[in-house]
């Protein structure tokens, strides 16, 4: 059976034209929602118009710079994305709860805002709902306040900015958000590579996951772009016919 797509480079290519449209109606509720977004996260038309899709891989980048032998295999992160959405899966014990790391800077806002944009737009699937929370003070309790939970994909962004870690501790505060997202259909954290203390360094024993406590939940990295990427990211911002 072919895999439902969630999100694709044909569909961000697509973007930019549907946005403006929708922010032009301010009588369509996608509109207000795009301006929460925009509140919050960023400008969606600016990252539409200058999107580049990004690799991932299983292994910390900064792990490859310091040692040459290591080689981890790439793919694209929407297609990686997309296989985790539609994966089987039998056991709440993390294994519907997916972590993508990247240093600052790499990404990881700009990808959960693609997804989030892919579901407004109408790309997404019809049977699923999508929410995109930033982690703070009160996310406990707007997960709680979500509906259907079991049809609905929670993104959450940026744990290395929620304050509540500091309050009680990071390992404690995750595990706290672990047990109450288990029942949603699937769920993506973003975070700094470097957050984690090293007392959570048994954490990353095994490639591809991150564990803690009963939990053992799919790990990405974001990639380094490539030269091409680079060039492509160039190409959009500054097209040859200004130069």
């Amino acid at each position: 059976m072919e895999a439902t797509s969630f999100i694709s480079t044909k569909m961000a290519s697509k973007l930019l034209r549907l946005l403006t449209k929708i922010l032009k109606n301010n009588a369509d509720k996608r509109s207000q929602e795009l301006i929460r977004i925009n509140d919050i996260f960023g400008d969606c038309g600016e990252l539409a118009k200058f999107y580049i899709q990004p690799n991932c891989q299983q292994v910390n980048p900064a792990d490859e710079l310091e040692d040459e032998t290591i080689s981890s295999i790439r793919a694209g992160v929407f297609e990686t994305i997309n296989k985790f959405f539609n994966r089987n899966i039998h056991t709440r014990d993390g294994a519907s709860q997916m972590f993508i790391l990247a240093d600052a800077g790499m990404g990881k806002t700009s990808l959960m805002m693609m997804l989030k944009l892919s579901h407004l737009m109408a790309f997404w699937p019809k049977k699923y709902q999508c929410q995109l929370l930033k982690l703070g003070p009160t996310t406990l309790s707007d997960i709680d306040n979500i509906e259907d939970k079991a049809n609905t994909i929670l993104l959450l962004d940026s744990l290395d900015e929620d304050n509540q870690c500091k309050q009680g501790g990071t390992i404690v505060r995750l595990t706290k958000i672990l047990e109450e997202t288990t029942s949603f259909y699937r769920v993506v954290v973003t975070c700094r590579t470097q957050f984690f203390p090293e007392t959570a360094k048994p954490a990353f024993n095994t490639m591809g996951k991150i564990s803690f406590n009963n939990y053992d939940c799919p790990l990405i990295y974001l990639s380094l772009f490539t030269n091409d990427q680079v060039d492509s990211y160039l190409e959009k911002r500054y097209p040859r016919r200004l130069k």
